[in-house]
């Protein structure tokens, strides 16, 4: 299967309202969600980066210097800070996959920010990704280097991996571990274990993190018009369970995300290019 059949572009709505343009293209392909630029306004601000279960690669210009690193997998809320005047370019990959580090797990790097040039192999392309000044070079140049990385093999337990991914993203999150079971024909505990071993976190954790994804897109498009509906369609308890879940996850109730959304005007801010 090609990875565009279970893909989720995973949503990190906090960069999108503090900068005025927020620009993406989605790909959806050879491991990775989307590659994305935006620029730092004229005071430095630190803005909530939400749990979502992908790692980022990115590339700061800063007043004519070069800061490049890995965000390793989010699996709890951290924070982004955005630098006055700095532009940003980032590769967001799809759960669970970092094929640019072959001496570390994705495990080994979630919750954790390092730099690039750390690793020996990643250096040369820092140096290209230097000389680039538009979004479609860098997305190129990137994708030219990539190409080495993504060729190496897969494990069959990672093939199992994306399989179940497949499936929890197809149903929006929503979906028991006891559900799981059923599907796959594993038990939960195995089924932890793989998660746990690619991804650093629980398959609950990334069910619960897929469904609320789908929440936020949905309130991106301005258009919920009640907050109890939303929660029955994505299967919460009751509205008091929904606006927990919420806050927890975005740090906002549901309608104090909605009037932030409203205000920056998400949808004309993002730019698909």
């Amino acid at each position: 299967m090609e990875d565009d059949i279970f893909h989720i572009k995973t949503i990190q709505p906090f960069l999108v309202f503090e900068t005025k343009k927020f620009y993406q293209r989605v790909i959806a392909s050879c491991g990775i969600s989307h590659f994305y630029s935006f620029s730092g306004s004229d005071k430095t601000v630190s803005v909530p980066f939400l749990a979502d279960g992908c790692s980022n690669i990115i590339f700061c210009y800063d007043r004519g210097n070069i800061n490049a690193y890995v965000l390793g997998q989010t699996v709890e809320q951290g924070v982004f800070t955005i630098k006055s005047g700095a532009d940003y370019f980032g590769i967001r990959f799809q759960p669970g996959e970092n094929p640019c580090f072959e001496d570390l797990d994705v495990k080994d790097m979630a919750g954790k920010e390092l730099l690039l040039s750390d690793f020996s192999d990643m250096r040369l392309l820092i140096e290209k990704m230097t000389e680039q000044t538009t979004f479609t070079t860098r997305m190129c140049t990137f994708m030219e280097a990539y190409r080495h990385y993504r060729n190496k093999k897969v494990s069959s337990q990672h093939q199992l991996y994306r399989q179940i991914i497949r499936l929890i993203v197809a149903k929006k999150g929503m979906l028991k571990i006891s559900e799981l079971e059923v599907l796959t024909g594993y038990s939960a505990r195995y089924i932890n274990h793989i998660f746990e071993n690619h991804s650093g976190m629980s398959a609950k954790q990334f069910c619960g993190i897929v469904r609320i994804q789908f929440v936020v897109s949905e309130m991106n498009k301005g258009n919920v018009s009640s907050f109890s509906k939303l929660a029955s369609d994505y299967r919460y308890y009751d509205q008091a369970h929904f606006i927990h879940e919420f806050k927890q996850y975005t740090g906002k109730t549901p309608s104090e995300y909605s009037a932030e959304v409203e205000r920056c005007s998400y949808k004309a801010n993002v730019i698909n290019i």
